[in-house]
């Protein structure tokens, strides 16, 4: 291990351990130790030896393992007898009439089982000894093959639901904490590869440092239950559960913590039902207005002596039903923040000034807040996160339909038609192959009208074919040639639209941290809490910039989530607000205008608050672990979530989820423009052409004969038309002779 660590501290790589025997002695700040550390674990066998005065035999297999329990030492001046065996010395002891203390000073699972099959065969599992086994994965279920010997086993176990083996939960818990660290880092660009390789010139990896910095700030339930590391990388802080084995039957003899000691079950159970003002069982909880943890009961809904519901009232139901304790609540304002004075406010000051014995709310666990109270074991993880507009609101284009292709290529089509059609006019005039079928049946070819080149030209482009066709080879070359042209930009114009439509409506001036700090969008948080004391004591170079513009108007900081969502709303894409991913997931089912966007900036809790070294903290803990356990935590989370007041309004539908945007007037406005411009251009036309058909009739038989020495020529008058003719011979009954 000391290669191992030099070799990191050499190269910059950070080191993460799960070995017990190494947690004592950590002399590298480039790794970290997720092994309970053995001298607190000491700290915890001492506290429970000095209630007897028996002699106390330690049991070791390496001497260096006596060091895990040097705190037991300490104590012998108080008349703590204390003897020191090896392993391979255990038959030099044979069973005894004096009471002892057996005691294995370092253990897993595989080695306290051994240690009591070595104990039984030597007759020493009698009735007046007891058996302390600190293993922290050993838990009464597997020793039952021992019920019936009369010894008195205690258990020292980490504080956890889960029962697989230590080794096993902290390599889950080590890999946890360091991918979400080199997530967190990553998302903020603070995470540079790791130089090549060079054994010759070996070079430093300069995130090495952060990422260890990155993981002692975390804190998170994990596997092994409470995962919190110190300043220096080692796991101070951990609670243990103490059970015992008697006669068969398993007892909860209490619950230890570095701060609180060991605590008796029956003493525990005696300080929670001391209240106030006499009132046997009676707590007060504090916590403030924020849906869905602590909301006012609607009118006509709830029962009528509650005032208060959401998922913080049902989660306190349940802990005090579990605990065994009554409850009134106290509603205050804010979260909790030190002034400059070291005061607190909010639900933090309301509890170190005795004002409430529980505070239960969106509280985040934060390592400030740890210095003055205590928290419970983590009821929901989270982290900070942007909550910003879905789409804000566009200027409206009418003609976004022409969008896909750019102004040069629509000039550039229409120059392209326009050449086609004069070219096919051209080469009907020159080519007499295009009117060599034609001169004898149909006369001329269309071709050699310009206005029908124009009209196959254009009849091509919107791929409706024409009632003519060219006949010669050039101009059929030329028709091919303009089709296949037509087909790809029209198959183009059509892909690149829905996918133009698509994007659209997904498109977001921001969708990370880093956007939003390098776009013009104003952003801020409450003005007290978790979210302000994070951007605000941030190490970070990023989040110190954040911070800096954060602080440059004070309108970007607000009093509460609700005011901070209605300024997001009302901004409509000019303001972003920092808060908890899970507030984040309230909003979103319920306003359809909202998202969250980006990863969470940090992974943090909620935890319930008390005093310090309160002897609450346990029961209340292991209330939350057995709740998780037990599923009742999503269900609440789910109730509150997706369910009440009006939760699930926002759920996507099919057509959303593949992708799929309803067009709007605002996409589509200009094509009924240009269809109404049609419908009235077409009309007006149509008034020109009957004007000047009739002029034409009016002209040739009413006026040409005067300018034509009052006579028709043959071919004019063949001109008129039947219909033209009776009209005019109706209104004039002139006979006027051809010339």
């Amino acid at each position: 291990l000391p290669v191992i660590q030099s070799l990191g501290v050499h190269l910059g790589l950070p080191l993460v351990l799960i070995d017990s025997t190494s947690s004592s002695s950590h002399t590298s700040n480039l790794s970290v130790n997720l092994a309970p550390r053995t001298s607190v674990l000491g700290a915890a066998v001492r506290d429970l030896l000095t209630s007897t005065p028996d002699t106390n035999i330690i049991f070791y297999d390496k001497f260096t393992d006596i060091l895990a329990l040097e705190d037991v030492f300490r104590y012998e001046k108080d008349g703590l007898k204390v003897q020191c065996v090896s392993l391979e010395d255990i038959d030099s002891l044979s069973p005894s009439d004096e009471a002892r203390n057996l005691i294995l000073s370092r253990c897993n699972r595989r080695t306290g089982l051994e240690f009591l099959e070595q104990l039984m065969l030597r007759g020493l599992l009698s009735r007046i000894n007891r058996v302390f086994l600190p293993c922290l994965d050993l838990s009464p279920m597997l020793v039952t093959r021992y019920n019936s010997l009369g010894a008195q086993l205690v258990f020292i176990e980490l504080e956890t639901s889960e029962s697989f083996s230590l080794a096993s939960m902290l390599l889950v818990d080590g890999l946890d904490v360091l991918s979400t660290s080199l997530a967190a880092l990553n998302m903020v660009g603070q995470l540079p590869r790791p130089p090549p390789g060079d054994c010759n010139a070996p070079t430093v990896w300069k995130a090495g440092d952060h990422i260890i910095r990155k993981m002692t700030d975390s804190s998170f339930l994990g596997e092994s239950g409470t995962v919190r590391l110190d300043s220096a990388g080692l796991r101070s802080y951990f609670p243990l559960k103490i059970s015992e084995l008697k006669f068969g039957s398993v007892v909860a003899g209490g619950v230890w913590g570095p701060d609180s000691g060991y605590l008796r079950a029956e003493k525990v159970q005696a300080e929670v039902g001391e209240g106030r003002a006499g009132a046997v069982g009676s707590l007060v909880v504090a916590s403030l207005l924020s849906p869905p943890y602590t909301m006012e009961v609607k009118s006509g809904t709830g029962s009528k002596a509650r005032a208060y519901e959401g998922f913080a009232i049902d989660l306190i139901d349940r802990v005090a039903a579990i605990v065994g304790f009554n409850y009134s609540l106290l509603i205050s304002s804010g979260y909790g923040i030190e002034d400059d004075n070291g005061t607190w406010n909010g639900l933090i000051g309301e509890v170190m000034n005795r004002k409430a014995d529980l505070a239960i709310a969106d509280l985040t666990i934060n390592s400030q807040r740890e210095k003055v109270v205590d928290f419970s074991m983590p009821f929901l993880d989270l982290g900070i996160s942007i909550i910003f507009v879905s789409s804000p609101s566009k200027s409206i284009n009418l003609f976004s339909f022409l969008t896909p292709l750019s102004m040069e290529v629509w000039i550039l089509m229409l120059i392209g038609g326009v050449s086609v059609s004069l070219t096919l006019y051209f080469i009907a005039r020159v080519s007499p192959l295009e009117t060599a079928e034609l001169d004898n049946s149909d006369g001329e070819s269309p071709f050699t009208s310009l206005r029908h080149c124009f009209w196959f030209a254009v009849s091509s482009w919107v791929q409706q074919g024409c009632d003519f066709l060219p006949r010669a080879v050039s101009t059929r070359t030329l028709a091919s040639f303009w089709w296949f042209f037509t087909l790809i930009m029209i198959s183009s114009y059509t892909a690149n639209l829905a996918a133009f439509l698509t994007i659209e409506r997904m498109d977001s001036p921001i969708s990370s941290v880093q956007d939003l700090a390098k776009s013009k969008i104003r952003y801020g948080s409450i003005d007290s809490g978790s979210t302000l004391s994070f951007f605000r004591d941030s190490e970070d170079p990023f989040y110190k910039r954040m911070w800096r513009k954060m602080k440059e108007e004070e309108s970007n900081f607000v009093k509460s989530n609700k005011e901070g969502i209605e300024k997001v709303l009302l901004e409509d894409g000019n303001y972003a607000f920092f808060m908890e991913s899970t507030s984040i997931e309230y909003q979103t089912e319920r306003n359809c205008r909202l998202t969250k966007v980006g990863d969470n900036l940090d992974s943090k809790s909620y935890g319930i608050a008390m005093k310090k070294n309160s002897p609450l903290r346990s029961r209340v803990s292991s209330a939350i672990i057995k709740l998780r356990q037990d599923g009742i935590l999503d269900q609440l989370k789910v109730k509150w979530w997706k369910e009440e007041r009006g939760g699930g309004v926002c759920q996507q539908d099919e057509q959303a989820l593949s992708g799929v945007s309803r067009l709007t007037l605002h996409n589509l406005g200009g094509i009924f423009l240009i269809l109404l411009l049609g419908l009235v251009v077409s009309l007006l036309l149509a008034l020109v052409e009957f004007l000047f058909v009739n002029f034409a009739v009016y002209l040739s038989i009413y006026l040409l004969p005067y300018f034509n020495n009052y006579c028709l020529l043959p071919q004019e008058y063949s001109k008129i038309s039947g219909a033209a003719e009776r009209e005019a011979s109706a209104q004039a009954p002139v006979h006027r002779p051809l010339c």
